[in-house]
């Protein structure tokens, strides 16, 4: 299963923020919710999991997913790699998914270099207006890094989004 989002963050990268849910990439089965209730009478934590309807990942998200808990002997959990995810998380940048990268960064750093190279080469596939995709990304970068490191990668970003 994998899973993307608020949950990834807090189970993966120590963001504490809450979320409810564990949303995912993959269709609900009739054997994930079989899991899912003997989980929740296992450990008498009821966590809804549903299936993301929209989610935009870099391109090549798939070669870096991340597996979580392999002592589990009948679920193989993946969640996408830190960067992977706040790009991920960028596109809406609401206050609190700017509030899990902050925390996703305080726990396990997070590479501006990284972010930039990640932005320019794979997040050209996400739908939306590539001018508000360029600015979330931006006001992320300045929460994360500041007003230095958001010049430097606005020059960067120029021409990113120019169809």
């Amino acid at each position: 299963m994998e899973i993307i989002g608020g949950g990834a963050a807090a189970l993966a990268y120590g963001a504490s923020s809450t979320t409810s849910d564990l949303d995912t990439f993959n269709a609900i089965t009739s054997e994930l919710v079989e899991a899912v209730a003997q989980a929740t009478a296992d450990t008498g934590f009821a966590i809804p999991v549903s299936q993301a309807t929209v989610a935009d990942v870099p391109y090549n998200y798939e070669d870096r997913l991340q597996r979580l808990l392999p002592e589990l002997e009948h679920l193989e959990v993946w969640v996408l790699e830190k960067h992977d995810l706040v790009l991920s998380k960028t596109l809406r940048c609401y206050e609190h998914d700017l509030q899990q990268i902050l925390e996703i960064h305080a726990s396990v750093g997070l590479s501006f270099d990284v972010l930039v190279e990640r932005f320019e080469s794979e997040m050209t596939n996400v739908v939306g207006d590539p001018a508000r995709i360029r600015a979330n990304f931006l006001i992320m970068i300045e929460t994360v890094f500041g007003e230095l490191p958001r010049a430097s990668a606005e020059t960067r970003l120029k021409s990113w989004g120019r169809r």
